[in-house]
């Protein structure tokens, strides 16, 4: 699975908004659709989703991006 990662080219892009616009979501589910993520952080997003959530039972891409404790706990991004 590294190894294939390896091979894969970088993409840099920006993305802007207000506050709750959703651009945490819309980055994370990019790196969800492109497979980007490992299966430690799979399987940790899947269980966070279900713990502080936004979205209720699905997965909630933002908190691929939010590592702060505060984060989650205000429901924000920073």
């Amino acid at each position: 699975y590294l190894k294939a990662q390896e091979e894969k080219g970088m993409l840099r892009f920006i993305t802007c908004g207000s506050v709750d616009d959703g651009k945490s979501t819309l980055i994370g589910r990019l790196l969800w659709d492109s497979q980007l993520i490992f299966e430690d952080q799979l399987a940790a997003l899947e269980a966070d989703s279900k713990r502080v959530g936004t979205q209720g039972e699905n997965v909630d891409y933002a908190l691929l991006l939010d590592g702060l404790q505060a984060e989650r706990e205000q429901g924000i991004t920073i």
